[in-house]
């Protein structure tokens, strides 16, 4: 099998691994600020025999082993895995405890670790020198090592970050030898161990056995020594970083934590896999295992914060549940500032014709019916949340349409589900620049006046609403949010989707010039389809007949073109 050829598409953002590198410099940060970072060579939550439970470790530790609860647990996970003479990846190495470990313990043994924080590699390579250690900084969704080369994968307490863990899955597979064995292992919603497991199973993997040690980790935390909480609180109220104590918190399972106390009963777990590699070419994981694994975060975070559900769906679409059996989805994103009211009329019209299709209008955090929740100003956590939403959905035919920042929402909405192998049969989009164009000016962190002054520029409040001042006061914080969302993302030039893409424009848009609007088809991969009209920016409101037509014309067009790709098959 050629490498190039199965390298999955990069995430729709680069936002997530952004954060998760951040998130690891942060967390060296805060142990140099304590004085652990020459001792914190593990990052794994550790391992306690408990009387009555199995051990699978097939190697003993010295009484004064440093860090013997997560050395433990490295054993624990590999079990009877037989590492001499093998080539061994730890994938997700951390700080190198691992690998160092095993150099120990395994001198003929060919050891590499990869990693996607710069900071880890860095140290690794200044702490474990040692010829048979070899560090490199890697995404886990594309693994650059070559195919069938590897003997033994290990993962630790890493996937929950990789923002594709089928993409990971299928590297995993690909690395391995025929009879590899992958031994993998991580905290887990209890309710998303099935999905876990089945898509392994889908892969191509052959499980061999598995386990549960949520009750051995749990003991493990507690009796990790309170001195060390103490340094780390220490340390934390120095750098003032609250966003970073709670990542910590949740990352370290503080046993005061929501995540420990979730682990404690049940609702979540800690479990190790044993699969084996099997001597056939790989799976793939289907749709509705995907879209569960898509929505594994979200339920850690639920489980973590119990008085903090997750949005329902009736939440994302508060005028008509989307169609789960047969027909067509589109899912409609509001402009900046804008609730699913906008696609109101739109949705009842699409309702009360004999076409095979629906709009789906979605109601954004923080807005409308949703005006109670806090608004989302980062477009990786936007796209997390709506690809959840929709998900359920995507097993069947369904598109994406959005007006002005809908529209670059929608584009990153679409390549994240392209990436899992559910991209949209197309993408109908109006008056908006394209997402690779950075905006022109910056005006989330403008003063009331000068804001107000933008609002009005705009021109998509009514007159009325501008006059009225505790109107102002409710819609002013969601248009700043939506600027800030705006302004943080540009799309690279490269950025490609492979569905068709129809742009409208207006010729009398004073926002986004004909130029701006047409740039669009470079990132269209599967067909481009421009369409004028006049109406200003807003012109949604007042062509929708007309923007309803075109609609049911691209989708007639796109459902054709499934069907006669469906023939071909």
């Amino acid at each position: 099998m050629n490498q190039a050829a199965i390298q999955p598409p990069r995430p729709s953002s680069s936002a997530t691994l952004d954060r998760n590198r951040q998130a690891y410099a942060g967390l060296a940060e805060v142990l140099e600020n304590a004085g652990l970072a020459e001792h914190a060579l593990y990052l794994n939550w550790g391992y306690a025999p408990q009387t009555g439970l199995p051990d699978w470790a097939s190697n003993a530790l010295s009484a004064g082993e440093t860090g013997m609860a997560q050395a433990r647990l490295i054993l624990e996970v590999l079990g009877d895995t037989q590492l001499a003479g093998k080539r061994v990846l730890d994938v997700g190495c951390g700080r190198g405890g691992a690998l160092a470990l095993l150099a120990r313990l395994y001198p003929d043994a060919n050891l590499a670790g990869a990693d996607l924080s710069a900071a880890n590699i860095a140290y690794c390579r200044k702490r474990h020198q040692h010829a048979r250690l070899r560090f490199q900084v890697a995404d886990a969704c594309r693994l650059p090592y070559v195919d069938q080369s590897v003997d033994v994968l290990l993962n630790l307490e890493s996937s929950g970050a990789y923002p594709d863990l089928p993409a990971f899955f299928a590297h995993a597979y690909r690395v391995l030898k025929p009879g590899g064995r992958f031994c993998y292992a991580d905290v887990l919603a209890a309710d998303n161990l099935e999905a876990i497991r089945q898509a392994l199973l889908e892969i191509g993997f052959v499980l061999e056995r598995e386990r549960s040690v949520r009750k051995q980790v749990c003991a493990a935390r507690t009796a990790s020594p309170s001195g060390l909480w103490t340094r780390l609180d220490k340390a934390l109220d120095a750098l003032d970083k609250p966003g970073l104590r709670a990542e910590l918190e949740r990352y370290l399972a503080q046993p005061e934590s929501g995540l420990f106390h979730a682990l404690q009963d049940g609702r979540a777990d800690y479990h190790i896999f044993h699969f084996r590699r099997a001597n056939a070419p790989a799976g793939k994981v289907s749709h509705e295992i995907a879209a569960q694994l898509a929505e594994r975060s979200a339920r850690l975070d639920q489980l973590e914060n119990p008085a903090t559900t997750t949005p329902s769906v009736s939440a994302w679409f508060p005028f008509t549940a989307p169609d789960a059996i047969k027909g067509y989805n589109v899912f409609a994103l509001p402009y900046a500032g804008g609730g699913a009211s906008v696609y109101r009329q739109w949705q009842l019209a699409s309702c009360n014709t004999e076409a095979a299709w629906r709009v789906c209008p979605l109601q954004l955090p923080g807005r409308e019916s949703r005006l109670t929740e806090a608004a989302i100003n980062d477009m990786d956590v936007m796209v997390d949340q709506i690809t959840a939403a929709i998900a359920p959905y995507a097993h069947l035919p369904w598109a994406l349409m959005g007006c002005s920042l809908g529209c670059k929402i929608a584009f990153e909405v679409a390549r994240r589900f392209e990436h899992m192998g559910r991209k949209p049969a197309l993408l109908f989009l109006m008056a908006c620049p394209a997402p690779s164009l950075p905006l022109k000016r910056r005006v989330s962190d403008y003063n009331d006046h000068d804001f107000a002054g933008e609002v009005r520029h705009l021109g998509g409040t009514p007159t009325e609403i501008m006059a009225d001042a505790e109107m102002m006061r409710t819609i002013m914080p969601i248009l700043r949010n939506d600027s800030a969302l705006a302004e943080g993302y540009t799309a690279s030039n490269d950025d490609k989707i492979n569905s068709p893409i129809v742009m409208v424009a207006a010729s009398d848009d004073h926002l986004v010039t004909v130029e701006e609007a047409r740039r669009w088809g470079r990132h269209a991969a599967a067909g481009f389809d421009w369409r004028m009209v006049d109406g200003g920016h807003f012109f949604l409101r007042k062509r929708r007949v007309e923007l309803l037509s075109w609609l049911a014309d691209a989708l007639r067009a796109s459902e054709n073109q499934i069907n006669e790709a469906v023939l071909c098959q």
